[in-house]
């Protein structure tokens, strides 16, 4: 059986066809960025476009577009990290990364999938957020809606299960 997106009430095939020519490549470069996989990448960019379609009204009244679009192509990301934890699989050749670059990414990958086996969606997404983009927490309150109170103490609580499971030397964190 396929998902069928169908079409969001108040939104023409002209205006579906011009959000996805202005989000699309964005969606693509953050899900390549996590995913390391130019084929699971498009995957990830139609699935979210499909969970953005089907959330259209929520997508209408976000403040900023894109951080709602951002946020549902991290999640659909994220869920396809956790759905491959358990294979150990070498990412693809990162192409216009430097080697440097690229090793650093799969070490947080790496990083962040084995925090994907001890923390709930919400606190991923921080996690991901944190050491992957490099975000600071108002940042990231900004981007997930929440309260940077709220954030610090998610970042409180990853970074001493990170300790726990012992983090990566050298990896990326975003700012207070």
């Amino acid at each position: 059986m396929s998902k069928v997106a169908k079409m969001p009430p108040g939104l023409s095939a002209r205006e579906l066809q011009d959000l996805y020519d202005r989000y699309a490549p964005g969606m693509y470069r953050r899900a390549f960025a996590l995913l390391q996989r130019e084929a699971d990448a498009w995957d990830a960019v139609q699935e979210s476009c499909i969970r953005v379609l089907q959330s259209a009204a929520d997508f209408r009244r976000e403040a900023r577009p894109m951080t709602f679009v951002y946020r549902v192509t991290t999640n659909v990301c994220l869920n396809m990290l956790r759905a491959r934890a358990l294979r150990d699989v070498a990412p693809e050749d990162a192409g216009h990364e430097g080697a440097v670059d690229a090793l650093a990414a799969t070490e947080c990958r790496d990083f962040l999938m084995k925090l994907a086996r001890e923390l709930d969606e919400r606190a991923l997404t921080v996690a991901t957020l944190h050491y992957l983009d490099g975000m600071s927490q108002e940042e990231i309150a900004q981007v997930l809606g929440l309260s940077r109170k709220t954030i610090v103490r998610d970042v409180q609580r990853i970074s001493a299960l990170a300790r726990a499971l012992g983090e990566p030397e050298g990896i990326r964190r975003g700012a207070g």
